[in-house]
């Protein structure tokens, strides 16, 4: 009996053995396949530069929604006037030091001039663009070489004028020496009575679905990021992986593989939290999560070897 028990044992290992090389070999290709093909269509895996005296970082923050439509609000208080200030906070922070270089999209009253010129003369372009990228993504997902995973957040459907400023930026990051793109926003709920405060409350980060080009290196940011702002504010979803969630659908992110830049979006807080509705307290707290922003990009900066 014990005999026969070592024998099975011992087939068991083997089968077990043979599964695992099997199952290796299987990814390998598959990985293999998967570079060649983006070595082809010329996407290659991105990666946040190291900054140097002649080589900063660069940033870019996109402030969510537009100068003047747009975005939460609750008596009174515009996320898209909110986010602005949490971007020109982040910009004063950094911008002395020059291993960075911050673009900030736009402000309260016009786009930056980069990204005004670039959504006029590129209209018919970005267009393109977007339907050659959504194109090729339906034909991987029809072969099975992508596979649709339902999103964790809700997203609201974006008209033509946002669907031209949001993929012109990602085809003009592309096309630009950007190391890394941040979009600023603050989130909403749906209630049967808006005028009220909702339930819920806390910060929540999106970064691309790991099947996208640019998911490794934006989770990597994000998570020093996410870090430094969970020390001073409260995650929304404490019970998941660190409210840090993937995002297959999000513009801003790269759906469709339209982006190769490293990316995220943070949602900082809800726009009916008490702390947003006093300007004292208000401005304080913008002021906090731009130091946490720039905290965890320090830190990540750093771990690269670079010391600020």
């Amino acid at each position: 009996m014990i005999k026969l028990k070592k024998a099975l044992v011992g087939k068991y290992f083997i089968y077990l053995l043979i599964t695992g090389v099997v199952i290796f070999l299987f990814y390998f290709l598959i990985q293999k396949n998967t570079v060649e093909k983006q070595a082809e269509s010329g996407i290659v895996q991105p990666a946040v530069a190291i900054p140097s005296a002649t080589n900063p970082l660069t940033i870019l923050l996109v402030p969510g929604h537009n100068t003047d439509t747009g975005g939460a609000s609750f008596k009174g208080v515009y996320e898209r006037d909110l986010v602005v200030e949490v971007a020109d906070d982040i910009s004063a922070l950094l911008g002395g030091d020059p291993k960075y270089k911050i673009i900030v999209a736009r402000d309260k009253q016009v786009w930056n001039p980069i990204f005004a010129d670039y959504f006029i003369n590129n209209k018919q372009a970005i267009l393109d663009f977007k339907n050659e990228r959504q194109a090729t993504y339906k034909l991987l997902v029809a072969s099975g070489e992508e596979k649709i995973v339902p999103d964790m957040g809700e997203h609201t459907v974006v008209g033509p004028t946002a669907t031209i400023e949001l993929y012109g930026i990602n085809k003009w990051a592309n096309e630009s020496d950007v190391d890394l793109i941040i979009h600023l926003h603050f989130n909403n709920s749906t209630r049967k009575n808006v005028k009220l405060p909702g339930p819920r409350h806390g910060f929540v980060m999106y970064i691309p679905q790991k099947q996208n080009v640019n998911a490794a290196t934006s989770r990597e940011v994000a998570q020093y990021i996410y870090n430094e702002l969970k020390k001073k504010l409260s995650p929304e979803a404490p019970g998941y992986y660190n409210s840090l969630f993937e995002d297959q659908s999000l513009i801003a992110l790269g759906a469709s593989n339209t982006l190769t830049k490293p990316s995220m979006l943070i949602e900082y807080e809800y726009i009916y939290d008490k702390v947003l509705q006093d300007k004292t307290s208000r401005d304080k707290a913008l002021e906090q999560m731009a130091e946490q922003t720039v905290a965890g990009i320090q830190d990540y900066v750093n771990s690269i070897g670079v010391k600020n």
